[in-house]
């Protein structure tokens, strides 16, 4: 998305995904599956990428590796930011389509998490993107991504994601997620936040809201692209705890390739 003049609209700067998530929580119940994951690394490096707001970036430098965190949000990444950085950690800015032109050197693996391939809509450019990254791969590296389910989103007509609930003083932070289903298995998503304070008048009120459009990727489309590019897929799960994949149940689709 762009503006009048031609630069990229910041969409993500109106959706405070620190405030929606419970990270450290998050973080706990995440780590024994990535330090499973990222045991067999041919290169202790690994790039975090679409990695927001740097949590994940930022676990994977505390467990030792030299971690670079992409994202093409400046509001994201001034946030990634805002704490000092070890000097095994960075942070780049650039759009995935771009990777192999704003990223140089090679790394021992690859992560993807929260649902952020769906951001790339075009089957040629999710195919440029997968090339460009088995390029900065060395052999044998794992690339683990995690993006919604949407097989079951499709078959089952899902329109919303479970509200999620944030302490904020004496109100709180109601986290609605909308979808809706457009042709070519493609959604538009639209992250909202409420403030709820039940005393006041009105009790809600609208903090923030944006709209944005993305393709529902399912692993029948994925592996050929994953294949075509030099990966293998090793494994698939339901969840990153390293759940099994229901396709009529599980919210999540975790897959875990690596390259040849």
């Amino acid at each position: 998305m762009t503006d009048p003049g031609g630069d990229p609209i910041d969409v993500y700067s109106r959706v405070d995904y620190r405030r929606m998530v419970a990270w450290p929580e998050r973080i706990r119940r995440e780590a024994p599956f990535l330090r499973k994951v990222l045991r067999r690394l041919p290169d202790p490096s690994v790039v975090d990428l679409g990695c927001g707001t740097g949590e994940h970036t930022r676990f994977l430098a505390a467990e030792g590796l030299r971690a670079v965190g992409v994202d093409r949000s400046e509001a994201m990444l001034e946030k990634a930011l805002e704490r000092e950085l070890p000097a095994n950690l960075e942070f780049v800015r650039a759009d995935l389509r771009e990777l192999g032109e704003r990223l140089k050197g090679e790394f021992g693996g690859a992560i993807s998490l929260g649902n952020t391939l769906v951001h790339i809509t075009e089957e040629a450019e999710l195919r440029g993107f997968l090339e460009s990254l088995a390029v900065l791969l060395l052999p044998g590296a794992p690339f683990l991504f995690q993006i919604l389910n949407y097989r079951r989103i499709f078959e089952q007509e899902i329109r919303y994601l479970p509200l999620n609930f944030r302490p904020d003083g004496d109100r709180e932070i109601v986290f609605l997620r909308l979808m809706e289903h457009l042709p070519g298995g493609r959604v538009r998503f639209c992250p909202t936040t409420l403030r709820y304070h039940p005393d006041a008048d009105p009790p809600v009120e609208l903090v923030r809201s944006k709209a944005v459009e993305l393709r529902g990727w399912r692993r029948a489309q994925l592996e050929p692209l994953l294949r075509a590019a030099g990966f293998e897929v090793e494994a698939e799960f339901g969840d990153m705890q390293g759940g099994a994949f229901q396709a009529h149940e599980s919210s999540d689709l975790v897959l875990l390739s690596r390259k040849r």
